[in-house]
């Protein structure tokens, strides 16, 4: 009995050096994004997605790619990247600036992973995976709330890095991230509360399983009594 409560210690404190790896390196993978972004930004005096005649301005960029796939109807140079959601279900499309913003970073060798520049655009190929699960995207939040109707993100305004859903911030159902792990994160990088500071959850909150918070006394916690991949991730990056 003592040698199998040994090898179940053994085992579960593996589990949790495993978990705090997987959380440390999302902690780094959003951190080096925002890096990217700002360095992009001093570099070029315009943020990824955001920049002017970027064909002239940054390498390999052609005409006809994705990095140039920005229409000319786009607010293109006005300091933001993109707006709220890009469609139905907040899908990313190509031609957006949020589209083309990890392709532009990616060519302005300032974002490593699985992002590719070529021509043809897919959320698949343009968007980074998030280590915990789902994709990452970057836009600027000018709505009063980046989870959509969603209760439990309240205003955030800004731009923000969104990770863990399949499509840019909350589509409802679309969350990927454990809701330990979307703590531990917050933990880490906040205030440890979900909706509030500079990063919030997203996640359905209807008061039934599975969510990702849960309402206690009227404020918003993290419900690891259901720890499901129920959350979605969002952390303030500019202003």
């Amino acid at each position: 009995m003592i040698i199998i409560g040994l090898l179940i210690g053994g085992i579960l404190k593996g589990q949790e050096l495993i978990n705090n790896a997987r959380v440390s390196s999302s902690v780094t993978q959003i951190k080096g994004a925002e890096a990217a972004i700002n360095t992009f930004r001093d570099k070029y005096a315009a943020l990824p997605g955001d920049i002017a005649n970027a064909t002239t301005r940054l390498p390999d960029c052609a005409a006809g790619s994705v990095c140039a796939s920005v229409p000319a109807a786009a607010t293109v140079g006005n300091g933001f990247i993109g707006a709220a959601d890009a469609g139905a279900g907040g899908t990313v499309a190509a031609a957006t600036e949020q589209g083309v913003a990890w392709v532009q970073l990616a060519l302005a060798n300032l974002l490593t992973g699985n992002v590719n520049p070529g021509a043809a655009w897919s959320a698949g190929a343009s968007i980074p995976d998030f280590n915990m699960g789902g994709k990452m995207f970057v836009v600027n939040n000018n709505a009063a709330n980046p989870g959509g109707t969603t209760p439990g993100a309240p205003a955030f305004t800004g731009h923000v890095i969104a990770a863990g859903t399949l499509n840019l911030l909350n589509a409802m159902g679309n969350e990927q991230i454990r809701v330990s792990f979307v703590q531990a994160m917050d933990n880490k990088l906040d205030d440890g509360q979900p909706d509030s500071g500079s990063v919030r959850a997203t996640g359905t909150n209807a008061g039934g399983a599975p969510d990702c918070m849960a309402t206690a006394l009227g404020t918003q916690v993290y419900n690891q009594a259901q720890d499901g991949n129920t959350c979605g991730l969002m952390v303030r990056v500019l202003n």
